[in-house]
């Protein structure tokens, strides 16, 4: 019996080891999961209120956000001032976040532009490349509007 609490308590020990050695990795991984199921949304809400949804991000976090919407007007109601303004989503899941990985987050979208989400169907692809200066990680949309993340 004591053999095997004694090797319990060795496992369990090893194991909380492991799990710090790979913990910025995690949370980078984290944080691309987290993104690759809240695009969808993004987009989902861009489609629905017919608004585009622009994703804005530094080093510290991330926000999603409506733009303006381009509307043409008669020449003389344009005179009474902006008809859209940008704003921040009504929707708790586009909340702005913090990332989950600690230190400086490098982000890197291909192509430039992608980070706005529309009303298009069949969106373009995209890469989404977020490094913390040793483990990069990157967020894929295909060509069906899925999303992968790839190590």
């Amino acid at each position: 019996m004591v053999v095997l609490v004694v090797i319990g308590i060795a496992t369990a020990m090893v194991g909380l080891g492991v799990g710090a050695v790979g913990s910025a990795a995690h949370d980078l991984r984290e944080d691309a999961r987290r993104l690759a199921q809240l695009f969808p949304v993004a987009q989902a809400q861009a489609r629905t209120s017919g608004q585009p949804i622009v994703w804005e991000y530094d080093e510290d976090g991330y926000s999603f956000r409506h733009l303006p919407r381009a509307l043409v007007l008669p020449a003389d109601m344009a005179m009474y001032g902006p008809v859209g303004r940008a704003g921040a989503l009504n929707n708790a899941a586009l909340r702005p976040r913090q990332w989950n990985a600690a230190g400086r987050m490098r982000v890197h979208v291909e192509p430039a532009g992608a980070e706005q989400f529309d009303g298009e169907w069949m969106p373009a692809l995209m890469t989404v490349e977020l490094s913390d200066g040793q483990t990069t990680v990157a967020v894929r949309r295909h060509g069906d509007g899925s999303y992968e993340v790839v190590p």
